[in-house]
């Protein structure tokens, strides 16, 4: 058996809606509040640019010269869609303001919101990717001490810590479906023992996809919820 590196995302991805933006003119984003996004929020110029986080809108035609505008990147877009803008946004890299490309400027990429300054113009920004200590861990199998049950719907999983330090021990709580202790460390042991399941890293669980969470197994048996680190010698 080869050495796995099993990863747990443990943080949802923040997300935050911005509503009412006047897009009459420079379209900018108020800058994201550190009560739905971690405390600072994301830097960096490229963090949208590098999938970190994506802006969308809900696409709505009410009018017939203020309407929305899409560039032609988007293809058809129809009323009730919600649609992927963030090609056409850009991240100041110290004050967190996202600011949205028009049409006029990029016939591709560009968004231009509803020019009547109360019409639909709700923008949503959601973490895709860990960027603080304590976002996600990785851990190599070969330290994995044991796991046992916890309460009827949590295993906690204890590693060696990642320090080496002498006799400390990093604890990773897995929340499952009620009593489904057994069929989440089968499934874990299982992809452990296969070298043919697996190449690399093993994802156990990862909470920050916005449409579910990503799990050990495709038919994911055990039922798994979420992850935490519960204790911690590193």
């Amino acid at each position: 058996m080869r050495d796995k590196y099993l990863y747990f995302g443990l943080d949802q991805g923040a997300s935050e809606t911005i509503s009412g933006v006047d897009c009459t003119g420079a379209q900018t984003l108020s800058a994201l509040n550190t009560s739905n996004f971690d405390d600072p929020t994301p830097d960096g110029v490229n963090f949208i640019a590098n999938g970190g986080m994506k802006v969308t809108i809900l696409a709505a035609f009410d009018d017939t010269t203020d309407d929305m505008q899409f560039g032609t990147g988007y293809g058809t877009v129809a009323a009730g869609q919600t649609i992927d803008i963030s090609a056409a946004c850009t991240y100041h890299a110290t004050t967190g303001v996202i600011t949205i490309t028009k049409v006029a400027d990029d016939a591709v990429n560009g968004f231009t919101g509803d020019q009547d300054t109360t019409g639909h113009n709700d923008f949503i920004i959601t973490q895709l990717k860990p960027y603080l200590a304590g976002n996600a861990y990785v851990y190599n199998s070969r330290y994995l001490q044991g796991m046992h049950y916890q309460t009827t719907t949590t295993t906690e999983l204890h590693f060696q810590a990642k320090t080496g330090d002498s006799g400390g021990l990093d604890t990773i709580t897995v929340t499952h479906g009620t009593a489904k202790h057994k069929e989440f460390m089968q499934e874990l042991t299982d992809i452990l023992a296969d070298d043919n399941k697996v190449n690399g890293m093993v994802v156990v669980c990862d909470d920050m996809p916005t449409v579910g969470s990503t799990v050990l197994t495709t038919n994911n048996a055990s039922a798994i919820a979420s992850v935490a680190q519960t204790a911690t010698d590193s």
